[in-house]
């Protein structure tokens, strides 16, 4: 049996995402050591978020050690940094076979900025030390074969695989009780709080949506770095007893399940699970149009999709789902969901990141 090194940029990437894939190579008989910053990682690296920085330099010291010494048969990279970090490391030849499983490039081609043009660079200069990518979105996948962006195959995933719990915990009572919701219009976004999201933009548009919604209220369930900046925000805007913050929660579907909408403004994605949840909750979702959303959003059959930043666009949709004109059948929007659900996807995902051993 094979060697493996399971990489990504943080232990809590690999908690969230990758355990089950993890379990079922070592039941394979595989040997498979993890690699990320953080408790639980056989080699604890601790990147830091920028590509040229005097911390990954020593990272990279560490790593080509670690990659000297072990002698793995194949690397299963998860997340731009550990990805880039690893490649960087590995000699060119007598070298593992390395897939790079792509949660999202973070640099549109569209946008010429300096930062895009960095992590494209990056990229192009790896793709010898990449056998195959695995993609998540039809956008990445005519990005990465248009580039050639490794020397083998790049192959369309449905995602690591979306689970919702179908036993609600907490019922919907409750919650509207603990936060003062009852009779409220809900509109939530459940998901880390920073400016890629764009929640900003979701709170500059409440004031419009309450003039024909006065009784539309804000739920952010979650956490991150623009947290205070999003409570000063809503408290200029004198939105404080509109905008709730729930912080990071356990279980947050019976939250989902308890609000009316479901909404997200977010820049840029791979392919979302957040999205994927509500539907699983049966809920109506309306989002920005951008890769990872357009994947699994259907306009007008699994959601709706507004122009990205377009806030007026947003606006119109919400009160539209408000008053009845728009909706989505929670069993429709459960079927969506069911395609990308863990149980539908984790055979295909697995076999095709272990195809090369």
């Amino acid at each position: 049996m094979s060697k493996i090194l399971y990489a990504a940029g943080s232990m809590n990437h690999i908690n969230s995402f990758h355990l089950p894939y993890i379990e079922k190579l070592r039941e394979d008989g595989h040997e498979v050591l993890i690699m990320a910053s953080g408790k639980g990682a056989d080699f604890d690296i601790p990147f830091v978020k920028k590509m040229v920085s005097l911390g990954n330099v020593k990272c990279q010291m560490k790593i080509r050690k670690i990659l000297k010494e072990e002698k793995f048969d194949l690397l299963i990279l998860n997340t731009t940094l550990a990805a880039f970090n690893i490649r960087f490391c590995m000699p060119k030849k007598n070298r593992p076979k390395v897939v790079n499983f792509v949660h999202g490039y973070m640099f549109p081609t569209e946008i010429k900025s300096l930062r895009n043009r960095i992590f494209f660079f990056c990229e192009k200069i790896l793709k010898k030390k990449t056998d195959r990518i695995l993609v998540m979105n039809e956008d990445d996948y005519k990005m990465a074969t248009e580039n050639k962006l490794c020397v083998g195959d790049v192959v369309m995933t449905r995602g690591m695989g979306a689970r919702v719990p179908s036993e609600t915990k907490v019922p919907k009572e409750m919650i509207y009780k603990l936060h003062e919701s009852e009779d409220k219009y809900i509109i939530c976004f459940v998901g880390e709080l920073y400016k890629a999201k764009n929640q900003r933009m979701l709170i500059c548009a409440l004031p419009e949506i309450q003039i024909k919604i006065p009784n539309a209220v804000l739920w952010f369930v979650g956490d991150g770095v623009d947290r205070q900046n999003l409570v000063d925000l809503s408290e200029k805007l004198n939105l404080s007893n509109s905008v709730y913050f729930m912080g990071r929660r356990k279980n947050p579907f019976d939250y989902i399940r308890a609000c009316d909408l479901y909404v997200s403004a977010s820049e840029k994605e791979g392919l979302p699970f957040n999205i994927l949840e509500a539907l699983g909750c049966g809920k109506t979702v309306i989002c920005s149009d951008i890769k990872g959303h357009r994947d699994i959003i259907e306009n007008g059959k699994s959601g709706f999709l507004y122009e990205n930043g377009n806030m007026n666009d947003f606006i119109r949709l919400v009160i539209e789902a408000h008053d009845g004109k728009i909706s989505i059948s929670p069993e429709y929007a459960i079927s969506r969901y069911n395609e990308y659900s863990y149980d539908s996807v984790f055979l295909d995902t697995y076999n095709k990141m272990t195809e090369l051993l």
